[in-house]
């Protein structure tokens, strides 16, 4: 998170179109080292972008819920790395520069893929290493970026905060081909250490709609709210690193896939973090955060897709300092028109405060409208406008001296170009 106010922003551009011009000459500069088992995917550009909010966003720790950049800024550009071998074993990383993430420039993912071979119908694999879950259908491209929008839904954008875990996952797939099936499923189920401290942002700030994906090891700012180190929540600063580990305790998290073959599919994801919330390290607690999720896609027509997703869960920090229910939910529908794309969603978001704690109040709710239409004019080039509408109430805003309900909009015209 940029830890210098808005006026020396620009240094932050020119050291991000720095980051992002080194980006686009990695192909060019090392195409003759890319063994034929390698793949590099770059995409990049910039965004013009516009905004009405009360107060600027949590990564210049206020309390808005948008991004707030205006004027000429570095889209959230990435990078994506596949490695195979000759053995049953490849490798992935992902990568980004971005002005809205503590370090400009940094690593999302990794991990390592083992595929046996086997006489079984059924597939199994194993990756190892710091990764999201496969609970999004919307987050569809390169680097867990999307091809329905710039911002991604307040779940998928809180996700990208906060929830990545470091472990070990397994999964085992029944392909409908194989068995003569409409339905391939796949079951799916994961170790991790780390992300203990997942939950923070959302009982303070509320959700928020964004592209900001958090590097490896990098902290998540937020406003400076006066509960925070004071009183019981006095060892609690105004940020998290979600990627600790704390407590040495080991969470897990299960999930189902179904997909008909005619592109349906459903995902089912229950994530328990399994955190001792009284552990206080490296001026972080562990807190105990558990969640379900469902998602669900559905092609309607050829070039018209349905897509949703419903979030339920829990997180509890300290001797019940903070304990919040949160639950959250989108729908989006997207047509294709030739080299158009269009895509409506809609998000609905709740924080619901269930401690005692006085001079803490962690209500919130929020409602977005995003509208977004690209157009595909080669195979590299991509340009988009979107604009997104968010009204909200947070609680805590008054502790800021801020209005508790507010209306927010951000308007964006982005160029993205593909290597």
């Amino acid at each position: 998170m940029n830890n210098y106010p808005k006026s020396t922003k620009l240094i932050s551009v020119k050291k991000c179109l720095a980051y992002s011009l080194t980006f686009m000459s990695i192909e060019q500069v090392y195409a003759a080292q890319l063994t034929p088992y390698t793949n590099l995917e770059i995409k990049g550009g910039v965004t013009l972008g516009a905004s009405e909010t009360q107060a600027n966003s949590w990564y210049d720790r206020d309390s808005g819920q948008l991004d707030s950049l205006s004027g000429l800024s570095l889209a959230d550009s990435v990078f994506s790395l596949d490695i195979a071998t000759d053995s049953n074993f490849s490798y992935k990383v992902h990568g980004q520069a971005s002005e809205n993430t503590e370090s400009s420039l940094g690593v999302t993912e990794f991990w390592a893929n083992y595929r046996p071979i086997t006489s079984s119908k059924y597939r199994h694999n194993f990756r190892f290493g710091s990764f999201y879950p496969s609970m999004s259908l919307e987050n569809n491209d390169t680097a867990w970026t999307s091809t329905y929008s710039n911002n991604f839904s307040a779940i998928n954008s809180w996700f990208a905060e906060e929830l990545k875990v470091s472990g070990l996952e397994w999964s085992i797939t029944r392909p409908g081909r194989a068995f003569r099936s409409k339905y391939s499923l796949k079951g799916v189920g994961g170790l991790f250490i780390g992300n203990d401290a997942i939950g923070s942002i959302i009982s303070w700030r509320g959700f928020s709609l964004h592209s900001a994906q958090t590097n490896i090891g990098d902290r998540v700012y937020f406003a400076n709210y006066p509960s925070l180190q004071s009183g019981a929540l006095v060892r609690q600063p105004n940020w998290v690193n979600p990627y600790l580990e704390l407590d040495n305790r080991i969470g897990h998290y299960l999930g189902g896939h179904i997909k008909h073959r005619s592109g349906a599919e459903v995902r089912l994801y229950h994530y328990d973090n399994n955190g001792d919330p009284l552990v206080v390290k490296h001026q972080q607690y562990a807190w105990d955060t558990r969640f379900d999720t469902i998602s669900l896609f559905y092609p309607i027509a050829k070039d018209t897709q349905f897509l949703a997703q419903w979030l339920l869960g829990n997180t509890i920090m300290g001797d019940n300092a903070v304990n919040v229910d949160y639950r959250a939910w989108f729908s989006m529908v997207s047509h294709d028109i030739e080299n158009y794309k269009v895509s409506l969603r809609y998000d609905n978001y709740d924080t619901v405060d269930k401690d005692q704690l006085a001079g803490d109040n962690n209500n919130g709710h929020g409602e977005a409208i995003t509208l977004s239409l690209a157009n595909q004019v080669n195979s590299e080039l991509n340009l988009r406008f979107e604009v997104t509408g968010l009204n909200s109430f947070q609680a805590n805003r008054a502790d800021l001296n801020q209005e508790t309900y507010t209306k927010d909009a951000v308007y964006q015209v982005t160029a993205m170009y593909r290597w």
